[in-house]
């Protein structure tokens, strides 16, 4: 059964718009028979469909699903199929019952079909005692959504759970949407306040929100380190980065080091070989890059991170005697690895260097025996690994 309005289509014309649907049971002798022996009950033949209706008569559904042991009636029923019979009976009943009764609240099939997912049976008793759940268990359900089921099933403005939900809601959108790493703790209060006054006209002084932070930390759903405040998962990243780093930075080196004085010849000579002049900055990050086991550059759009690559292989190549023209490596691997998170990055950084350049994913999937060398320490040898427009989390997995 369709529920909804006929509506005039400018195009199409008269046209019926379903707002939601249930399935009505059949209460026929035939129908149940037919809808007990289909394929939704495995296991159920005919002759086992007739046998439960002519025991349990044509209510036999209500009366299965009101008590599931008036199966033991049925001959030659055995428990195991009793028993999947009910669950299956349940589940779609209680699909569609709980289907009809998000539509009542206001979802829609599909966000109704992913609340459903995510509570199965359970699925208005996590509603109606706590919608703010579905602010964190559901996609595409956001504080206000929330928010306004709550005010419907008569949640006060200053509820923990409305407190709680705002919270997480506010600092998961500052750092997953906006690009944060965290928020500090003042700016974080001072955004969730301003979220709770704007829904509902009630005033929530910052102490309350800082008790419902420090809730929260203790749960494990949010993360306060000093005057900083982090979602788990970013956290966790920031401090495998930095982990990573750290032991990078003091791995041993077992390449030779370059005194200072012949890197800045070669430097040099690159400059005039390009025809260009590096700031002193782009100088620096050319040394250490060529000195250290690892350098992170930053710097915004246009500000020449790219002109420092291709300046890094070039003093590189120059120091070590080796050539950048791939096709000169016949026996032996090409010296440089450029890579990049997506294929477009990795195609600008070959433009823009003359170097092959190749997505991080297909670094992480080589193997080593056609492409690269190791050591004993399954460590690349000899190397000069450069990844262009990395992010933080890129950072932690390709290392």
């Amino acid at each position: 059964i369709f529920y909804g309005d006929f509506q005039e289509h400018p195009r199409y014309g008269l046209q019926f718009h379903a707002t939601h649907y249930r399935k009505e049971l059949p209460n026929t002798r035939e129908g149940i028979i037919q809808y007990l022996s289909g394929d939704l009950f495995k296991g159920i033949g005919k002759k086992t469909a007739e046998a439960i209706v002519d025991t349990l008569g044509e209510n036999a559904i209500t009366r299965i699903l009101e008590d599931p042991t008036v199966l033991d009636e049925v001959p030659k029923l055995s428990k195991k199929k009793a028993k999947k019979l009910y669950e299956t009976l349940q589940i779609h009943q209680g699909l569609e019952k709980i289907i009809i009764a998000l539509n009542g609240y206001g979802f829609g099939p599909q966000l109704s079909m992913r609340i459903y997912q995510a509570y199965r049976e359970d699925t208005l008793t996590v509603i109606e005692s706590n919608p703010y759940q579905l602010v964190e268990d559901v996609e595409g359900i956001g504080f206000g959504r929330a928010d306004e089921l709550g005010a419907k099933l008569g949640i006060t403005g200053k509820h923990p759970d409305r407190l709680k939900a705002a919270s997480l809601y506010t600092l998961q959108q500052l750092c997953l949407q906006e690009g944060h790493a965290y928020i500090l703790r003042d700016e974080l209060i001072e955004q969730v306040k301003r979220l709770l006054e704007e829904n509902r006209p009630e005033e929530i002084m910052p102490e309350e929100i800082e008790h419902i932070l420090l809730e929260l930390e203790e749960e494990g759903k949010l993360i306060a380190e000093q005057k900083r405040t982090y979602v788990p998962s970013l956290y966790f990243a920031e401090k495998g980065v930095a982990s990573n780093i750290k032991r990078i930075l003091e791995q041993e080196r077992d390449h030779i080091q370059f005194p200072e004085s012949e890197i800045l010849l070669a430097l040099g000579e690159v400059e005039e070989d390009l025809g260009i002049e590096y700031a002193p900055t782009q100088r620096e990050a050319i040394q250490k890059a060529i000195t250290s086991p690892m350098l992170i550059l930053t710097g915004g759009p246009g500000t020449g991170k790219t002109t420092v690559i291709k300046g890094i292989v070039e003093v590189y190549s120059r120091l070590h005697g080796c050539s950048l023209n791939p096709k000169d490596y016949k026996e032996e691997p090409f010296p440089f690895i450029l890579a990049a998170p997506t294929g477009r990055a990795a195609k600008r950084m070959s433009e823009s260097t003359g170097l092959p350049a190749l997505t991080i994913h297909r670094l992480l999937g080589w193997s080593g025996a056609d492409h690269f060398e190791y050591d004993e320490d399954n460590r690349m040898a000899g190397k000069m690994i450069i990844i262009e427009e990395m992010s933080m989390v890129d950072v932690w997995l390709a290392n």
